[in-house]
């Protein structure tokens, strides 16, 4: 009878230990996606020089997420670097009740691909 017992609740806590685990592997999906991501937002900065709108629509079509820069300078000349962060929110299945952002931070230098 007692291990019957010990049966079901190691299942109890294997099942918490899953879902512990199927949650770190979506976080680093969701880290990979942005990293993945990052490198054509990179080509399409260094192009346009700025984040439009159109790259705004672009991060939010691939990924659902959003893109903001580092800081509020609104001119770039050629050369410099542009800073921005790729987030995304996560809902997390089993150790959090509100969503995680997940961002990273990339830069862009401006007018390169000229």
């Amino acid at each position: 009878m007692a291990s019957k017992i010990g049966v079901m609740l190691s299942l109890i806590f294997f099942f918490y230990a899953f879902l512990f685990a199927a949650d770190f592997i979506m976080i680093q999906l969701t880290y990979t996606s942005l990293d993945a991501l990052s490198t054509s937002v990179s080509y399409k900065i260094s192009k346009s020089g700025e984040i439009n709108d159109e790259l705004v629509d672009f991060v939010k079509s691939e990924i659902d997420g959003d893109i903001k820069p580092v800081n509020a300078l609104t001119s770039y000349e050629e050369g410099s670097l542009l800073g921005y962060y790729l987030i995304k929110e996560y809902k997390p299945i089993s150790f959090e009740s509100k969503p995680l952002t997940i961002s990273i931070k990339r830069y862009a230098v401006v007018n390169i691909y000229k």
